[in-house]
């Protein structure tokens, strides 16, 4: 009875170190295609309450705005500010070590996602 106590008590610990790491915050840094077909730098910014921004190019000019919410394993998104598509995209994503994976569940915004409907994006 005594080592059930312990374990759990040693799960409640971590369990918040364990939904941090899940979390999709920070600087994530990936490569774009261009409507020329050359790779160009994208660099993500993800803030606590639900706002991101995206530079391309990463030249310090923010180009796109938007608004995120978390639930479960499953990011929704929608830009407000920058872009010609203001619907909204689920993707599930997985944060593993330094990797942000985003998977198209459903958007109907052309080209976001890239044509097979995943982001791999770096932090950094």
């Amino acid at each position: 009875m005594k080592v059930r106590f312990h374990l759990f008590l040693t799960l409640m610990v971590m369990l918040p170190f364990g939904l941090m790491a899940q979390s999709p915050v920070g600087t994530w840094q990936m490569s774009v295609p261009d409507e020329n077909g050359k790779m160009t730098p994208l660099k993500v910014e993800i803030a606590e309450g639900g706002a991101y921004t995206l530079d391309f190019g990463a030249d310090g000019v923010i180009d796109t705005k938007g608004k995120y919410t978390v639930e479960g394993g499953k990011m929704t998104i929608q830009d407000t500010e920058g872009s010609e598509c203001t619907a909204q995209g689920v993707y599930t994503f997985k944060v593993e070590g330094d990797t942000l994976t985003m998977t198209r569940v459903s958007d109907s915004c052309a080209g976001r996602g890239g044509p097979n409907g995943v982001m791999t994006m770096m932090r950094g």
